[in-house]
Parts: C-alpha cells; structure tokens; sequence
C-alpha cells in the first residue's frame, strides 16, 4: 500500500511539470496575450477579440489626418511593455524564470489591486476554508 501511495506522489510532479507547460505555453503564445490586451485598451478598444469577432468597426473608413493617435502606440512603449513583461527574453528563459518563481511562491503583483498575489490569496484563505465540507 505504501508503495502504490509513493508511486501515485511521484506521479504529480510530472503531471504538475506538464500542466506548467501548457499554461505557458497558452498563455504566451495564442493571439491576445497580456500585450495585445495593453495594446487594446491603450487604443480605445475595449477587447483584443474585437476584429476576430466583427464589431462593424472594420467598415468604417479611416483616414489619415495627422492625429497623432489614430497611428497607433510608438514602437519604443512596445517595446518597454515586452521588456516589462519578459517577452524580450527567449521562451525558454521565461518559463524557468515563472518556475524559479514559483518554486520560491512568488508569483507576482496583481494587476487589478497592486499586492503580492501571494497576500491576495492569504487575505481570501478564510472564506475559501469555510467553503469545505467535511463530512
């Protein structure tokens, strides 16, 4: 019995390495990631989805009349925003920078309230726990 339990434990650690990956790699590299959300808000749109979707904005005829907004951002806050987010990095020195992270528990600020996500989760840990059933 006390071999099948070890087995079963020993068989998180790849399940929990394979499940990393995926998150990743999803979260990386499918089309409106956290750039293209920036880059869509920035630009007055409210979803990066917006053109997959059709919105009818894509009929709507633009010109260019020297406003300096309808251009689109400059390329150097782009590329201060992928600094900023890591993606000036290969892909493979992200993914052990986020597991280096995540061995250590940090895993970051959040977005919408400006604290460790660590303390966010802590400050949610007693209504989570009086959620369990225990019968």
């Amino acid at each position: 019995m006390g071999a099948y339990i070890l087995r079963r434990l020993l068989l998180v650690i790849p399940t929990l390495i394979g499940i990393m990956i995926i998150n990743f790699t999803l979260t990386q590299f499918v089309p409106g990631g956290p750039i293209e959300q920036i880059i869509a808000r920035m630009e007055g749109g409210g979803d990066v989805f917006e053109g997959i979707a059709g919105t009818g904005s894509e009929l709507v005829e633009t010109t260019d009349d020297g406003y300096i907004g309808s251009r689109g951002l400059p390329a150097d806050f782009i590329e201060e925003l992928e600094r900023e987010f890591g993606f000036d990095k290969p892909p493979l020195e992200r993914f052990l920078n986020m597991m280096w992270n995540y061995i250590r528990f940090d895993f970051g600020e959040s977005y919408f309230r400006n604290i460790s996500v660590f303390d966010l989760v802590l400050e949610k840990m007693p209504v989570s726990i009086t959620l369990i059933d225990l019968k």
